[in-house]
């Protein structure tokens, strides 16, 4: 029994190391609500940590698809963000936040805008092995056009893998 609990306790420590890697980069999937309407997102991103419990990230993100009068409009973004987490154990709990410049391109050419506004979130992720994690995430990215007005709210999958 003592053997198992020092296997445990050690196996436990490598996965909270790996927590705090130095790159990583990674892909989610899941869905968004823009004023009402539901559809499926993706994106990837890279990061590192700057320090044990503050990163930096960026990453492309697609906001959604929302209709409109004049047809639908498809929405895509790139962002930079701050990182700061919690390790416990095999668990990192993180927040994020910081700016994403966005394109609504609409399928007529009626609503193409564009801006730079702020968004931020929360997540979890559990790490499987040292070098890859799985985790959830809920993100908000906020858009403020002189036209399109609303914000994207997002549910997502993640899976990151941990370079060094």
């Amino acid at each position: 029994m003592k053997k198992v609990l020092i296997a445990l306790a050690l196996a436990g420590m490598s996965s909270t190391a790996a927590a705090d890697s130095l790159v990583y980069a990674g892909a989610n999937i899941g869905q968004a609500t823009i004023d009402g309407d539901k559809s499926t997102v993706f994106g990837a991103h890279v990061g590192t940590g700057i320090l044990p419990f503050i990163g930096l990230e960026a990453g492309y993100q697609t906001l959604g698809d929302a209709s409109s009068g004049v047809g639908s409009i498809d929405i895509s973004t790139i962002y930079v963000a701050a990182k700061p987490s919690l390790d416990v154990g095999p668990i990192q709990v993180y927040a994020k936040g910081g700016f994403h410049s966005w394109s609504a391109d609409s399928s007529i050419d009626a609503i193409d805008e564009s801006g730079t506004d702020l968004m931020f979130g929360f997540g979890a992720e559990y790490y499987l092995i040292d070098n890859l994690s799985v985790g959830a995430s809920w993100m908000q990215y906020r858009m403020s056009g002189d036209i399109y007005k609303n914000n994207s709210d997002q549910l997502a999958l993640t899976a990151t893998f941990h370079f060094l």
